[in-house]
């Protein structure tokens, strides 16, 4: 039996691959270039505005507390974004044992563990974070309209509008591998 097409010509080969193989030399370093990521739209951080620095005292009033909120919660979808994209990553070394090794350190032994899961769970826990404190510095400058009734702030006042944001970061600690404050 030929292998064909019903006229008896041969299919064209298959397309080559956009990669060059080559074999493992043993070494354990990697050219210049090598697993770098560049992102065609990189993300553009909020400006932050200036100021002279000569001033006698610390003051807050509420349009710097609100812009602080503004630019911490522009924080968080490119932090969403980052981890969206990592979830779907699967490393698939091949079937050797320095293959198993790195795929057991990146995805886990059964893909749920391991570097990968330990980003996505930093991220998840970042993206948190930005939020909460966003939320509680916005809380705040409500609460304190003018520079007065932030005069008149408490401790527990400041504790209470930041609580869930510390709660957030400490998880990110612990989720990279970290010990909590």
């Amino acid at each position: 039996m030929t292998y064909g097409t019903l006229d008896g010509t041969l299919p064209p080969d298959p397309p080559k691959p956009k990669h060059k193989l080559e074999e493992y030399d043993g070494g354990t370093t990697l050219p210049d270039g090598s697993g770098v990521y560049s992102d065609g739209t990189p993300f553009d951080p909020p400006s932050v505005p200036g100021g002279s620095g000569g001033g006698k005292g610390t003051s807050v009033d509420t349009p710097s507390m609100t812009l602080f909120a503004d630019n911490i919660g522009k924080l968080v979808p490119p932090t969403q974004a980052a981890s969206k994209k990592l979830e779907p990553i699967s490393v698939a070394p091949g079937a050797f044992y320095h293959a198993d090794q790195i795929r057991t350190k990146v995805s886990g032994l059964n893909g749920d563990a391991g570097l990968k899961s330990q980003y996505v769970k930093v991220l998840a826990d970042l993206a948190q974070g930005l939020g909460d404190l966003r939320d509680g510095v916005t809380q705040l400058a409500a609460k304190y309209t003018s520079l007065e009734d932030a005069n008149s702030m408490t401790a527990t006042d400041l504790q209470t509008a930041m609580q869930s944001a510390t709660g957030d970061f400490t998880a990110l600690l612990t989720d990279s591998g970290g010990a909590a404050a």
